[in-house]
C-alpha cells in the first residue's frame, strides 16, 4: 500500500501526520498538500465509504465563537482541496467543533497542538 500516513479504520480514516494550517487561517500549509492528496487518493480508492465527516477542532486559545468558526472553515478548507482533487462533494461533511472537543491538556503547548487538528470519521459505508 502506497499510502502509510493514511489508515483506513472501522470508523475513521487515521491520518498519521497533521493536516497543518496558517496560523489562524483556513488555509492549508504547502506542506500539508501532499498529505491531503493522499487522503483523496485513498477516498477515491474506497468509494464504499459513502459519507466522510471532517472534523475541525482547535485548542482552547482565543474566543469559544472564533475557534468554531475556524474550525469550520478549516474543515470546509479540507473538503475544497478533497474535492479539487476528485473527490465527489456530496460524501463529504464539514464539521468544526471548535475547543469543545479536547483530546489532550490545553495546559501545555504539545496538549494544544494534539488538540488543534482535523478528523476524518466515517458515518455511511456500503
Amino acid at each position: 500500500e502506497a499510502y502509510q500516513r493514511v489508515i483506513v479504520e472501522k470508523a475513521r480514516i487515521k491520518i498519521a501526520e497533521k493536516i497543518y494550517f496558517e496560523t489562524g487561517s483556513s488555509e492549508i500549509k504547502v506542506l500539508s498538500y501532499e498529505l491531503v492528496d493522499e487522503i483523496a487518493a485513498v477516498l477515491i480508492e474506497h468509494s464504499d465509504l459513502l459519507k466522510i465527516r471532517i472534523e475541525g477542532h482547535t485548542d482552547n486559545v482565543g474566543d469559544d465563537l472564533y475557534n468554531l468558526k475556524l474550525s469550520q472553515s478549516r474543515a470546509e478548507s479540507v473538503v475544497q482541496f478533497l474535492v479539487k482533487a476528485g473527490v465527489a462533494a456530496g460524501r463529504l461533511d464539514p464539521a468544526g467543533f471548535g475547543e469543545s472537543r479536547p483530546i489532550s491538556t490545553n495546559d501545555t503547548a504539545e496538549g494544544r497542538s494534539e488538540n488543534r487538528r482535523v478528523e476524518f470519521l466515517i458515518i455511511e459505508r456500503e
